[in-house]
């Protein structure tokens, strides 16, 4: 559900604002009160504030439930989302209105009392807030009357009792006939018998899947197994319920035990019937489907299990991973997805009385246990559906039709939707919004958790960034089994839903998120009731995108293909007019050689994605984007330069530029300002006052990879200590960037001075991987050889004066060294490996390459420990290098060698 983005009216405003004069009187206690009685409306946000909360938590109660409503929870559903969005819109409006005032009024010597009375005394007559507060209010006050009304209705028809309550997952009952699972339960079987010497008497092994794969059936074999029946005195299984019942659990043990009711409700006399039902007995107890995450309750119910003898075993199924770690596993056992073939058979099953009628229907049949996606449970769900269908038409018209639309007692995504239900609130909200990527679609973490942060999905806890709560969240999901990893060929970890939980998402976000391919004829967008909207296209013909209708309530437009359209893309202006209020907005790979000026229209967007386009320069109107987190303009290689005014942009995170075919000359005037950035690809140095290398000097906030171009502007030793290097203490890679001087200008004095901005460019002693690419001086820094430093890598390249090599045989971490063109160096030497105490030289080292030293001749041999983890060694295009340390020689088999003709090895 999307009322709420953002939450409480107070942290809404304080995070949308970085102005310290306003977040610190609304974050005082009493702040909204006071900002209340200057505007004469607190009761009015006070009573808007506990009807929007009233309606939430109702909201997020039933939520799940109300799939299987129709009609008037229709009806009031939509209109509660339009208000919902209104709402949201005018907090927005609010948020930004007093920015901007912010920005444009403020003053150092100007008193902030002053200052925040004169921003809210504008905001109360520009935007005539106490009528807009009173008409919203009266809009939810008769939205909640009609759910009271709505919910008593639907309680005494017993819908919302049996929404909560039922449990879907033994829709099916078991069957012998298990198809799929016999290595599964092998070696289940063999993890049970085996001897094992857990911490206490007894160990868990847990099952973990998502629903429908499975989990259930697979520990029903393992119980009834012959082996495990002998092995064990006792056996129990209790079917878990989502809410943690501790008596309940404890009177299931105690009646499946004693096959007889039991009527004690009392904790110490049902722990001591089950003390005397454990006691000195080799027990084996099912956990079906454990849901809860609380470590304190698995601790109370662990503590029942130590009566038993030793070598007792508990089974746990659960979707969640995080159960798993939870009940302290000493084995977890996945399952993963059927066969299309054993689809099928299940199919099969349950659809034919014979298995010679299944001959007919093969060809449809095959296609439909494509759809299963692997699940066992849509395969018997579908098999029994197909078993009162007798042409090829009616199994045809299965094949078309959506899962959710099978028959009540036969739909899967009952079950599936548990694990929606089971998610709090604002996992919902984010899972649900994954719809709008096409099925199969793999991605980013990072990138997913910036669309969900610039939609308002993360709420603000202390001072935690949004980014790594965020990751939390993903994370949570990932758990609980709603995302997958995917198999990538890329260093890049990319993640991808299972075909039925992207269907799910896409039926619970049903009335908020579309998809569209793009046609040229059409209009965007084509659903008036849109909140998110993404159009997917080929990528083989130029984008024009052409405006229709508007759309108030539009939130997220992604265009979205796996390849690049052509030059000569397009987006009618008054696109931008039509959604004024789109917060996320990619325009990645459409073409477009230019972005209309009507993109400031759009003053509520936070992420904005022109990568991929020819782009030549950017509208100075983007400028006015206040709000703007994340701006993505990786591969636009014509791009020459940045808005002029772009340090206005002080909400601005993430700027992610290009390091390679990068064209712009520098970054823009004053890009100091933007001290929030935290994502800096790249830093362009230029000749100009204001465009300096000490424009990074309060950007502390830097993480990740930054890469400094054109330091040989850097003339003035000041303006390198004032970059403050070593202060970004989040960054993990730094690529240091000279130019080839021109001839003429690289006087010793020059390299000199090089050698003095090298050394006070000195980071942070913990960062991970530097890149050195063509420095102009002779000398290296001392800090470049400290052994207390953190580098994994170390990339030299292109340094054309230096005849010898840093001491780096001394740095204990790290594992990849490359060395590449550097014309000067004829020997290495002693100082290669340090000056350090240690008998080993380079002792974590995995990787060493040597590319392009066209005047190397000697590497002499100086200790008998070198390189002791060396696994890959490469020497290319080192014409002139007659030897190698006999250490090295003898790593030849691993080697990589080529284009030495001189090197004279040993026999």
């Amino acid at each position: 559900m999307d009322i709420g983005d953002g939450g409480a009216l107070e942290d809404r405003l304080s995070y949308n604002l970085r102005w310290r004069d306003l977040q610190h009187l609304v974050l005082l206690p009493g702040g909204w009160k006071e900002i209340g009685l200057i505007w004469g409306v607190e009761d009015e946000l006070r009573k808007l504030q506990r009807t929007f909360f009233k309606i939430q938590d109702l909201l997020d109660y039933m939520n799940g439930g109300l799939l299987r409503f129709s009609g008037a929870w229709q009806i009031w559903f939509e209109d509660l989302r339009k208000l919902s969005y209104d709402a949201d819109a005018l907090l927005d409006h609010v948020s930004l209105h007093l920015s901007t005032y912010c920005s444009e009024h403020s003053s150092v010597n100007a008193n902030p009392e002053n200052h925040v009375f004169s921003m809210v005394v504008s905001s109360f007559n520009e935007l005539n807030l106490p009528h807009q507060i009173s008409e919203m209010q009266k809009k939810l006050e008769e939205l909640a009357r009609e759910l009271e009304s709505l919910a008593t209705i639907e309680k005494a028809k017993g819908k919302i009792a049996s929404t909560r309550s039922s449990s879907f997952s033994n829709l099916y009952s078991f069957s012998d006939d298990v198809v799929g699972r016999a290595r599964d339960k092998e070696r289940l079987v063999d993890l049970i018998s085996k001897e094992c010497h857990p911490m206490g008497k007894f160990s868990v092994i847990s099952i973990v899947g998502m629903g429908g794969i499975g989990k259930t059936t697979v520990a029903k074999l393992v119980y009834d197994d012959d082996r495990v029946c002998s092995d064990f005195q006792r056996r129990i299984w209790v079917s878990m319920s989502m809410e943690f019942d501790l008596v309940r659990v404890m009177k299931s043990m105690i009646e499946y035990s004693t096959l007889c009711a039991c009527n004690l409700s009392d904790l110490n006399s049902l722990q001591v019937v089950l003390q005397g039902l454990l006691c000195g007995r080799k027990f084996l107890l099912v956990l079906d489907d454990y849901w809860s995450e609380n470590e304190d309750e698995w601790d109370i119910l662990h503590s029942l299990f130590r009566f038993g003898s030793k070598g007792s075993r508990i089974i746990v199924t659960t979707r969640s991973a995080k159960v798993s770690s939870i009940v302290r596993s000493s084995a977890v056992h996945r399952l993963e997805i059927l066969s299309d073939d054993d689809c099928w058979e299940l199919i099969k099953q349950r659809a034919f009385t014979s298995m010679d009628a299944s001959t007919n229907f093969e060809e449809v049949g095959v296609q439909i246990a494509r759809k299963c996606k692997g699940l066992p449970l849509v395969a018997m769900a579908l098999g029994s559906v197909l078993h009162r269908k007798c042409t090829q038409e009616e199994w045809r018209s299965a094949l078309e039709n959506e899962l959710w639309d099978l028959p009540p007692d036969r739909n899967v995504f009952l079950t599936l939707m548990l694990s929606y239900m089971h998610l709090p609130a604002h996992l919902q909200k984010c899972f649900a919004y994954c719809s709008i990527f096409p099925q199969n679609y793999e991605f980013e973490v990072d990138e997913l958790v910036l669309l969900w942060m610039a939609e308002g999905f993360i709420q603000p806890v202390g001072s935690q960034r949004l980014e790594d709560l965020g990751s939390d969240y993903f994370n949570d999901l990932y758990l609980r089994s709603f995302f997958k990893q995917c198999k990538s060929t890329s260093n890049k970890t990319k993640y991808k839903m299972h075909d039925l939980i992207h269907d799910m998402a896409r039926l619970v976000s049903k009335d908020i998120c579309f998809h569209a391919k793009y046609t040229i004829t059409n209009c965007y967008p084509l659903f008036g009731n849109a909140c998110h909207l993404s159009l997917l296209h080929l990528g083989v013909q130029p984008l024009k995108l052409k405006a229709s209708q508007k759309n108030e309530r539009l939130r997220t437009f992604l265009a979205m293909s796996n390849s690049v359209a052509p030059n000569g893309g397009e987006v009618d202006p008054q696109l931008f007019l039509n959604l004024q209020f789109l917060r996320v907005l990619d325009l990645s790979r459409l073409g477009l050689t230019e972005l209309p000026s009507s993109i400031d229209k759009l003053k509520y967007l936070r992420y904005l994605n022109l990568s991929e386009n020819p782009i030549l320069s950017l509208p100075e109107s983007m400028c006015k984007l206040v709000a703007l987190q994340t701006l993505k303009l990786r591969n636009c290689s014509r791009l020459r330069e940045l808005p002029k005014n772009m340090s206005n942009l002080t909400n601005l995170r993430h700027l992610d530029l290009d390091i390679r075919g990068l064209q712009l000359q520098f970054m823009p005037l004053q890009f100091g300002r933007l001290t929030g950035l935290q994502t800096l690809s790249a830093f362009i140095i230029g000749r100009k006052k204001g465009h300096g290398i000490e424009e990074l000097k309060n950007m502390n906030c830097l993480r990740g990879s930054l890469c400094i171009k054109n330091i040989e502007y850097v003339s003035n030793v000041r303006d390198a200590m004032e970059a403050n290097l070593g202060m970004k203490t989040r960054l993990d890679r730094l690529e240091l960037q000279w130019r080839q001087l021109r001839d003429g200008l690289d006087s010793p004095r020059r390299r000199t001075e090089q050698a003095q901005v090298f050394a006070n460019l000195q980071p942070h002693e913990n960062l991970k991987e530097l890149i050195i690419e063509n420095y102009c001086g002779v000398i290296y820094p001392d800090w470049l050889s400290e052994s207390w430093r953190g580098f994994t890598s170390i990339h030299l390249q292109g340094l054309k004066y230096c005849d010898d090599l840093p001491a780096l045989g001394q740095l204990p971490f790290l594992k990849s060294f490359v060395i590449s063109d550097m014309p000067c160096l004829v020997y290495v030497g002693r100082t290669f490996y340090g000056t350090s105490n240690s008998t080993v030289k380079f002792p974590s080292l995995e990787s060493f390459e040597l590319r392009g030293m066209s005047m190397l001749i000697h590497w002499i041999n100086v200790s008998d420990s070198v390189m002791p983890c060396l696994n890959n060694f490469t020497i290319h295009d080192c014409p002139n290098l007659i030897s190698l340390p006999s250490e090295l020689q003898a790593l030849l088999p691993i080697s990589n060698i080529s284009n030495c003709p001189s090197l004279q090895l040993l026999p």
